[in-house]
C-alpha cells in the first residue's frame, strides 16, 4: 500500500502544476497576426514591383528616396533594430581630402584612391563615354561632384557617404566635375564653399 500511496501523492503534484491549457483563443490570435504580417508582406512586395515595372518606377523611387526624408527614417530603423551593427563600416582615412589639379578637370592624390571631399548622398553611379566609370555625389551645401575615369566603384546608389570615404580607385589621374546649381564651379572655389 506504500507504493501505491507514493503514486497517488506524485500524480496529485503533477496536478497542481500543470502548464496552462492552450484553447482556440489561443491560436486564433497567433493565426490572425500571422495572416496580418504575410499581408503587410505581400502589400509590400506589390509596391516593389509596381515601381519596377511602372514607366515612371523611376520618378516614385527619387520621390522616396528624396523627398520622403527616407535616411532620416533609415537612420532610425538601424538605430533602434541594428545597433548592435558596427557602424564603422566604411573605410575612412583620417586626413583631410586633397587633390592635385594636373590639366583641364583631371587631378590625382597621394594613393590611386578616390575619396570623397564631404558628408552627401551618391545620386548617380554608372559609365558613360566621355566619363568613363563615374559618381556623382550631391554633398550637404548642395554641390555636385562628379568623379569620372574611375577603375572601381565601392559605392551605390543612393549610398550615405561621410568625408574621406573610399568611392573607388583609378589609374593614372581622375576627372572631378564641380557643380552648384546649373553651373560648374572650378576646384578654388569648392574648397572656398566647403572650408
Amino acid at each position: 500500500m506504500n507504493d501505491i500511496d507514493e503514486i497517488r501523492k506524485r500524480m496529485e503534484k503533477r496536478r497542481v502544476h500543470r502548464h496552462p491549457v492552450l484553447t482556440d483563443r489561443h491560436f486564433s490570435k497567433i493565426y490572425n497576426g500571422m495572416i496580418k504580417a504575410m499581408v503587410a508582406l505581400l502589400v509590400g512586395i506589390a509596391i516593389c514591383a509596381y515601381v519596377k515595372a511602372s514607366p515612371n518606377g523611376d520618378y516614385i523611387k527619387d520621390y522616396v528616396l528624396n523627398d520622403l526624408q527616407f535616411s532620416k527614417v533609415t537612420k532610425w530603423i538601424n538605430q533602434q533594430f541594428l545597433y548592435f551593427q558596427n557602424q564603422d563600416e566604411a573605410a575612412t582615412v583620417s586626413s583631410k581630402v586633397s587633390y592635385t589639379h594636373v590639366k583641364d578637370n583631371y587631378y590625382t592624390n597621394q594613393s590611386n584612391e578616390v575619396l570623397n571631399f564631404g558628408k552627401g548622398r551618391v545620386i548617380y553611379v554608372g559609365k558613360q563615354n566621355l566619363l568613363g566609370n563615374y559618381v556623382t555625389i550631391l554633398l550637404e551645401n548642395n554641390v555636385e561632384v562628379t568623379f569620372g575615369n574611375m577603375q572601381d566603384i565601392f559605392v551605390g546608389l543612393y549610398d550615405q557617404v561621410e568625408e574621406s570615404t573610399i568611392l573607388g580607385t583609378y589609374e593614372n589621374q581622375v576627372l572631378i566635375v564641380f557643380t552648384q546649381g546649373e553651373q560648374e564651379i572650378d576646384y578654388s572655389t569648392f574648397e572656398e564653399i566647403i572650408s
